[in-house]
Formats: C-alpha cells, sequence, structure tokens
C-alpha cells in the first residue's frame, strides 16, 4: 500500500489542475535534508470555502460558510442544487479531511522529505465490482478504471502519505481517493490535496532544522457523484447528476502551528 500511495504522489505532483497550489509533491525520492516536521501541528482555517462545480464542461463558483450548505446554480436553463453540508457522513469537507489537529511523522531512513500523517478516508462499506462500459479511463472521475463502490461509503482513520519540497519550504500531502464512485455515492477524487508553505528555523548544516509554522495553506478536495445533488428540476424521475456527471471541488485557505 505504502509503495502504491509513493507512486500515485509521483504521478499527481505534476497535474495541471493543482498548478496554481502552494506545495511541491515531486521530492518524494530525494535524499536531500528536510526540516523536521514531526510532532503534533495545530491548525486554523479560514471561515469560508470556495465551490468550482463543473457540468457538463461548464464551470460555476461560488462560496459558502465553513461548514458548507446548500448552493444552486442554473444550467442551461435548469436551476441545479448541490447540498454541500459538511455535517453530512458522506461529505469530508477540507477542513474535515486536514483535521484541525494533526500528528505528522517522518521515518523512512534517507528519505526526509517523506511525512505520514492519519486523516480520514473514504472506505467502501458494501461491495465493489468492476465500472461500467464508458464510466471510466482518461478524463473522467475513474481515470484508473478502479472497482467502484456499490454500498455506502464511511469515513475511517487512515494513514496518508505526504512530501515535504526539495527546498524544505512546503509540503503537499495526498488526500487521495480511497473508492470510485458509481455515479450515486459520494467519492473524493484522487487529485485532493493538502499543502502549504513551511516557516522553518536552524538549518541542515547546522543539525537544527525543523519547521515551526505552515502559511498560505490550501486544502483542495473534489467529489463526484449523485449524492451532492437535490431535487428533480425536469420532473423526469432522474438526479441530473447521473446524466450531467458533474464534479465538485472545495478549498479552503488555512495555516498552522507546531505545539
Amino acid at each position: 500500500m505504502r509503495t502504491r500511495t509513493i507512486v500515485a504522489s509521483l504521478t499527481l505532483c505534476a497535474l495541471p489542475l493543482l498548478a496554481g497550489a502552494r506545495g511541491d509533491g515531486c521530492a518524494a525520492s530525494s535524499r536531500s535534508p528536510a526540516p523536521d516536521v514531526t510532532g503534533w501541528w495545530d491548525v486554523t482555517y479560514d471561515d469560508a470555502l470556495s465551490v468550482e462545480i463543473t457540468v457538463g464542461g461548464s464551470v460555476y463558483t461560488a462560496e459558502t460558510g465553513a461548514q458548507g450548505g446548500a448552493i444552486t446554480i442554473t444550467h442551461q436553463g435548469r436551476p441545479l442544487t448541490f447540498d454541500l453540508a459538511c455535517a453530512r457522513p458522506e461529505v469530508v469537507c477540507p477542513s474535515e479531511a486536514w483535521p484541525r489537529a494533526i500528528f505528522a511523522e517522518q521515518r523512512d531512513a534517507g528519505f526526509e522529505h517523506r511525512m505520514y500523517v492519519t486523516l480520514p478516508v473514504q472506505t467502501c462499506a458494501g461491495a465493489r465490482r468492476a465500472p461500467e462500459p464508458g464510466t471510466c479511463g482518461a478524463g473522467t472521475a475513474n481515470p484508473e478504471c478502479d472497482d467502484v463502490c456499490d454500498g455506502e461509503l464511511i469515513t475511517r482513520d487512515e494513514e496518508r502519505f505526504g512530501v515535504i519540497g526539495e527546498r524544505g519550504r512546503t509540503f503537499r500531502l495526498y488526500l487521495g481517493a480511497g473508492v470510485a464512485t458509481n455515479g450515486i455515492n459520494c467519492a473524493l477524487l484522487g487529485w485532493s490535496v493538502a499543502d502549504a508553505e513551511l516557516d522553518t528555523v536552524g538549518s541542515a548544516a547546522g543539525g537544527d532544522w525543523e519547521a515551526v509554522a505552515m502559511d498560505a495553506g490550501l486544502v483542495t478536495v473534489g467529489y463526484s457523484g449523485g449524492c451532492l445533488w437535490a431535487g428533480d428540476p425536469d420532473l423526469d424521475g432522474e438526479v441530473e447528476a447521473l446524466i450531467l456527471g458533474a464534479t465538485v471541488k472545495l478549498t479552503t485557505g488555512f495555516t498552522a502551528d507546531r505545539r
């Protein structure tokens, strides 16, 4: 599992989707020194969530409070409502995916840029099956054609992998995707990440290089699935997300201090 996660991180580090993010996820195999980040961190979040909704190639933006809520857009003349309340068990908002208190570890000898954090991760409580033909592959929410979850998605704590940038000034941690959506359940997409700038003291040469704060942080989580939608605007008995294949991106800023 660890090897697969590290390989995935090396692929994700170059995704154009995340080109504006603050982190640096491409130093997983570096053997150069990195600042010490091991220990507890207290996280403070912005008081708003930025929302980006993509429906049939059209992109809509909105903002909601830190706990999420209902967002309504008009697409091709139809009002479509998304239920993005963080209180819903199947929705892991940014401040849940990257909790208010985290414990980071560096434990791979010779690879100081690798870090591990235990975070809430989605898992499938039901059966898994192969995706339907034409619903996966390049350009879809399931590019690797992973098995999809036909049961309930639940959230449990699990270890995730992160990377400290080559210069020791940034980090990126992969919130990842545990399962793929079947079009109905609400699955976290694989490009979901937390990243930030690192405020450090000391130096590698002096042997006392350590990070003391995280600044300008961003947590970005992406979702796909009909569970986000509410209502049947054209009264045809179908949830529109199942037809349009909508995705949602939630972003919030954060800072953190080391205890």
